[in-house]
């Protein structure tokens, strides 16, 4: 009886576990990528693109707030009030009919006070705070705009990085298994000659241990493509359990299309204008100073009006009607002067000329780096244009060489060693050119960046 129970129990659990794994299955999803969807799910679905976003969002509230500041603000407070102890002032009358003086008690004030009271209070002058704020809150949203776009930039730059990667990988796992299976090939035939006694055993231990180092590549190669996917989902913040199906393929493409024969010199020119990262710091500079002349207005007088509707009533008892309250109106003008504060509105002062300095100094180091950065990205994009056709130049040659090597040494006119050693340099030459072409694609990407021109490839 208990033996039927346990298959009982393990039956249902085994359906169970079925079940999940069919809906988790069903969950699956086959995502199909060009390299422009991969650049349209980067900008929608990358996390740290989301927070940066968000970072510009917010700072957008801070600038209306600021905004605010130039309104007046209207208030209203309500007063219910019981008096436990009333005030009462005691004072000596004389009294007239006795000649003497009579002292007497008068309680000030009624035990229940009701208030309501309408306040609007506008500050006439401030010393221009209120505008250097906003001025500020200004310049620092359009510095996180900047910082968002270069954090497009970046952004599509990794993931376009990561989507070739993908095809490279791709490709020399692909080349992986042609060579083992071109080593296995030969193998088969060495051993063939060597049963047959036309090759010697020097020749059968050459293509088996060709074969055999041909193994550990392959593994190398497909462990890459299984991670690179991986990558790619993870920046793409697609779940890790779905499947990506990438239909292009690791052709050449000209990404810089106008700007292809710009010289080196307009693109520094261009950078200056078009860089990201430059744009925000001069936003922030721009926000520094707006924070000096801040710190300078603390040292104003500051203006306000403020006005006034009350209505109180004193009342013996809670039994309180309309006609029960007094209205009083007030209108206020003042003058505030701090005269005297421990010496910070000083400090706050020479903080923000500090500020301002520093902005200074990263700006001078921003554009220092500006044009290093540009002219390292073209000189790099100059040379795997120039290496990619002679990259394919050199395959070529090696895949005729490594045919009329295994030509001549079936019709027994050359030996194993020549057809193995064809075969590695043509192998080599093929991940060769499939790296160059990688380094094409990817190198203009690389100089747009630099320039801040990599927009142009998705607007």
């Amino acid at each position: 009886m208990i033996w039927e129970k346990n298959i009982i129990f393990i039956l249902v659990l085994m359906t169970l576990i079925g079940v999940t794994n069919i809906q988790g299955q069903n969950n699956k999803q086959v995502i199909f990528l060009s390299w422009k969807n991969v650049v349209d799910y980067s900008l929608k679905d990358n996390i740290g693109l989301k927070v940066k976003a968000l970072d510009y969002e917010i700072q957008g509230k801070e600038t209306w707030k600021s905004l605010s500041y130039f309104l007046p603000s209207l208030s209203y407070q309500g007063i219910a009030q019981k008096n436990l102890e009333l005030q009462v002032f005691v004072f000596n009358i004389y009294d007239p009919f006795t000649g003497k003086e009579k002292e007497t008690r008068a309680r000030m004030g009624s035990p229940y006070n009701f208030q309501h009271s309408l306040n609007l209070s506008f500050p006439v002058f401030t010393g221009g705070s209120r505008w250097f704020n906003y001025d500020i809150q200004k310049n620092i949203k359009k510095s996180l705009f900047e910082e968002l776009s270069a954090r497009e930039e970046e952004t599509v730059l990794n993931t376009m990085q990561a989507y070739y990667g993908i095809i490279l990988s791709g490709e020399l796992a692909a080349s992986a298994e042609e060579a083992a299976r071109v080593a296995k090939q030969n193998l088969d035939q060495v051993q063939k000659f060597y049963n047959s006694g036309i090759a010697t055993e020097l020749d059968y231990q050459r293509a088996k241990a060709q074969y055999s180092s041909t193994l550990p590549v392959l593994e190398s190669a497909l462990s890459n493509k299984r991670l690179s996917v991986q990558r790619l989902k993870s920046l793409l913040d697609i779940p890790l359990t779905d499947s990506l199906v990438v239909t292009d393929s690791l052709v050449k493409k000209d990404f810089l299309d106008a700007y292809a024969d710009v010289p080196l010199e307009r693109f520094k020119q261009l950078s200056k204008e078009y860089r990201n990262d430059i744009k925000a710091l001069q936003f922030q500079q721009n926000a520094a100073k707006s924070g000096e002349k801040l710190a300078l207005g603390q040292f104003t007088p500051t203006l306000a009006v403020t006005a006034g509707l009350d209505y109180a009533a004193q009342m013996e008892n809670t039994n309180i009607a309309w006609a029960d309250y007094i209205r009083s109106k007030s209108v206020t003008l003042s003058l505030s002067l701090p005269l005297f504060e421990g010496g910070r509105r000083v400090l706050d002062y020479q903080i923000a000329k500090k500020k301002t300095n520093q902005m200074d100094l990263y700006i001078k180091q921003a554009e220092s780096g500006l044009e290093l950065d540009v002219e390292q990205s073209y000189y790099n994009f100059v040379e795997a244009a120039k290496s990619l056709q002679n990259l394919k130049d050199t395959q070529d040659q090696y895949k005729e060489s490594l045919r009329i090597s295994n030509l001549l040494y079936s019709q027994g006119m050359s030996n194993q060693l020549d057809v193995l050693n064809a075969q590695l340099l043509y192998t080599q030459s093929k991940i060769g050119y499939l790296q160059g072409v990688y380094n094409y694609n990817i190198s203009q990407l690389v100089l747009l960046k630099s320039v801040g021109l990599l927009d142009i490839i998705w607007k």
